[in-house]
């Protein structure tokens, strides 16, 4: 890393801390609900999205990403957050499955029985609020 690099991020470690943003605990294969605020002022409204995770780029840190994909109003979307996205309500973890790579595109050509992959996940973690720690 040159100096640039040290500086942005200290830049931008400093931002996260002063505006509290906390990271999004999410790893690929998880199946979350989304509930993000939308709208501004007294048009503000909670809007709920259910999907899997495919990718997430640069976990733990501040400027990471991750991918989330699901249905909405009849259509597949894939959506892009960040992990300190400061609109989320809540993140509730739905399942959790068991997988063998880190990015999940192939998922996107598999349809019905196809497309189904072994839960990994334990009862008490089940319907858990990601955002609380």
């Amino acid at each position: 890393m040159n100096s640039e690099d040290i500086m942005n991020y200290e830049r931008l470690k400093f931002i996260s801390d002063e505006h509290g943003y906390n990271i999004l605990p999410v790893k690929t294969g998880m199946q979350v609900e989304l509930h993000e605020r939308v709208g501004e002022g007294s048009t503000e409204r909670i809007w709920k999205f259910k999907g899997l995770i495919i990718k997430v780029r640069k976990p733990g840190s501040a400027d990471g990403t991750f991918t989330i994909r699901g249905l909405a109003a009849g259509q597949t979307i894939e959506k892009v957050y960040p992990l300190s996205f400061p609109k989320f309500e809540k993140v509730l973890l739905l399942d959790e499955y068991k997988i063998r790579k880190a990015k999940l595109y192939y998922i996107r050509e598999k349809v019905g029985k196809a497309a189904r992959m072994k839960s990994k996940i334990t009862a008490d973690r089940r319907e858990s609020n990601l955002l609380q720690k």
